[in-house]
């Protein structure tokens, strides 16, 4: 269903907050399992793309929170002119954070730009288990 070259977070590593730094490099992290995806020139296409987060894990009520949103730069280093894309979030959450209790869940976030490069940027406040992010050129629904 996804392209491994659309991979933005592959799900090997389980996050913690030592581990949730965000992609800088074209090149898969070990220590993260987080890339950026380069679109090419002109970014996306003008229907966009959809970014799918999947929190596969249950966290129960620990009081741990994700928060995480896209983020696109004709850099792949993401040094300057870093333009956030939008964030992913779930019923209960706001601004893009999403709770414990709402896992587990899947998210998307429909976007589109002319930016090169894009990442996912996700910062937990604790363990917060394994984190899938992957591209897709098609829009869909969760049911």
């Amino acid at each position: 269903m996804f392209d491994y070259n659309m991979i933005l977070m592959d799900g090997s590593v389980s996050t913690t907050t030592a581990l949730d730094t965000a992609a800088t490099s074209v090149t898969r992290d070990a220590t993260t399992g987080a890339a950026v995806i380069d679109l090419g020139v002109g970014g996306t296409p003008v229907s966009g793309l959809t970014a799918v987060l999947v929190l596969a894990d249950d966290l129960a009520d620990n009081s741990y929170t994700l928060t995480s949103y896209m983020e696109a730069c004709d850099a792949v280093g993401f040094g300057s002119a870093v333009e956030r894309l939008g964030n992913f979030g779930v019923a209960n959450a706001t601004e893009g954070i999403i709770l414990d209790t709402e896992t587990p869940c899947v998210a998307t976030v429909r976007f589109a730009t002319a930016k090169r490069y894009v990442r996912i940027n996700a910062t937990v406040s604790n363990t917060f288990g394994y984190i899938y992010v992957y591209l897709s050129p098609y829009v869909f629904k969760i049911l």
